[in-house]
């Protein structure tokens, strides 16, 4: 069935948080943006998401997502990518990531090479 964009209604998936001390498998999938929320501003990062503590099954495509996160990590990746270095944005883009939170709940961004 053939759909179409101009006409799509329902709400943003938001990732569940990641627990203490384990890890996710993500894909930047997208334009990053600050938003506010009920919790203030953070940082909102489309994704697809390859592996999460919390979901029982996630297909080898990935789930479309998005990262919502104030936390230090998603500061500084969007700071570095504003100041354009190239070989971070090819990885932005190309590169799935592991997204790390220790048991003191603080994240961690890594690229998967």
């Amino acid at each position: 069935m053939k759909k179409s964009n101009e006409f799509h209604f329902g709400a943003t998936s938001v990732m569940r948080e990641v627990p203490p001390g384990q890890t996710a498998v993500i894909k930047f999938n997208g334009k990053l943006e600050e938003i506010e929320t009920e919790w203030g501003n953070k940082m909102k990062y489309p994704i697809l998401l390859f592996s999460h503590p919390s979901y029982e099954s996630i297909s080898k495509e990935g789930i479309e997502t998005v990262w919502q996160s104030n936390s230090q990590a998603s500061r500084d990746l969007a700071t570095a990518l504003e100041q354009g270095i190239k070989e971070l944005s090819a990885a932005f883009h190309k590169n799935k990531w592991e997204l790390t939170r220790t048991e003191e709940g603080t994240y961690f961004l890594d690229v998967i090479l």
